[in-house]
């Protein structure tokens, strides 16, 4: 008989090492391809770029510590001492391409990607999770300027989105979970079918071309819909197990500033420098279970030298972002290392994070 189950719906992801190195997608920027993940009214003033592909995955969890777990007489128990020396383990893998097609144009944008989510979430030794699976995403938007006068000037933008995801899952004990993901033998495990769409909307204010003041609510409205297969034979045979659930993603307001600062022309290295501040998921505060204000703050800077290399310098959850890019007209090249807090207090569970990506946007 059919039945419901729990299930808290995984938000969709454009992974980008650009926009982590200084912090994450700000929404008061325009950055190219990237837009598609900022907001859609940034979309009004972006240049025109076609993406073809794209390669970009980021690492997360103890990073460092891992090498001693494969040195263990068992890897169980060394994960397990990892657990224990670290308040909880997190170890994921998210994974953007090679499917990075889409064109952004002065006012419009879309985009079509693919992406590998795996992950393991052991916050103590009678709870964890483990999560592998696939993620189609499908995202179009439209920007447009609803008012301008001298240095006024005020656009607004509206995004539309659907995605398709299929992963595996367990959860249990630590140790039966490690267990799984040691072995990684997936094929009696629960298999869950997602489908969803979403609404994202935003604005920005603009004065005299530098400084920008926006808003931006990710999510909206986004239903997800899902259904529960006992494993994967019976989901490749379309044999359910439970009911399809209805549940939706929770809205992420964000609201921020960016200033880009003028620069002398006689300038030849420098050639572009912007700082940015973002408070976001500024409606997490009205949750009975919400964290620390202090981690919604973000705020970075990027500075371009000669048109081809950027530096990337932020602060978000409390931590630090840095990284690093390389714009060689075929192909660009980003790379970033930063930290996020999976708790709800600053020092928790700090996670660190590694970010590399190659994409053909020209």
């Amino acid at each position: 008989m059919a039945q419901d189950f729990n299930f808290k719906p995984i938000t969709p992801e454009i992974v980008s090492a650009r926009t982590e190195g200084s912090g994450g997608p700000y929404c008061a920027t325009e950055v190219g391809f990237d837009t598609l993940s900022t907001n859609p009214a940034a979309l009004a003033f972006v240049d025109r770029e076609w993406s073809f592909a794209r390669l970009a995955c980021k690492v997360s969890g103890p990073l460092f510590d891992i090498p001693s777990v494969f040195q263990a007489d068992d890897m169980t128990t060394g994960i397990l001492d990892l657990v224990a020396d670290n308040n909880g383990v997190y170890i994921g893998l998210n994974e953007t391409g090679p499917i990075a097609i889409g064109k952004v144009d002065r006012n419009f944008g879309f985009g079509v990607f693919n992406r590998g989510i795996c992950k393991v979430d052991v916050p103590s030794i009678a709870k964890a999770t483990f999560i592998a699976g696939e993620e189609i995403l499908l995202v179009g938007g439209y920007g447009l300027v609803l008012y301008e006068k001298g240095p006024h000037l005020i656009s607004g933008g509206l995004q539309l989105k659907g995605f398709f995801q299929s992963f595996v899952r367990e959860d249990g004990t630590a140790v039966a979970v490690l267990e799984t993901f040691t072995d990684f033998d997936t094929n009696d495990l629960p298999s869950i079918l997602s489908t969803g769409f979403g609404v994202d909307v935003g604005a920005i204010y603009r004065f005299d071309g530098n400084l920008s003041f926006a808003f931006n609510c990710k999510d909206l409205y986004t239903p997800v819909f899902s259904t529960r297969y006992a494993n994967y034979g019976d989901f490749l045979g379309g044999d359910p197990d439970s009911d399809t659930i209805y549940t939706r993603i929770d809205p992420n307001l964000s609201i921020g500033v960016a200033y880009s600062i003028p620069l002398p022309a006689h300038w030849t290295t420098i050639s572009g420098w912007n700082v940015m501040f973002d408070y976001r998921d500024a409606l997490s505060s009205f949750r009975t279970i919400h964290r620390n204000p202090i981690l919604n703050v973000a705020t970075g800077t990027e500075i371009e030298f000669l048109d081809v290399v950027y530096f990337r310098l932020g602060v978000r959850d409390a931590y630090l972002s840095t990284g690093l890019g390389l714009d060689l007209t075929a192909c660009k090249i980003d790379f970033a290392i930063y930290g996020t807090e999976l708790g709800l207090e600053p020092g928790n569970r700090p996670l660190l994070n590694i970010a590399l990506s190659a994409a053909f946007e020209y």
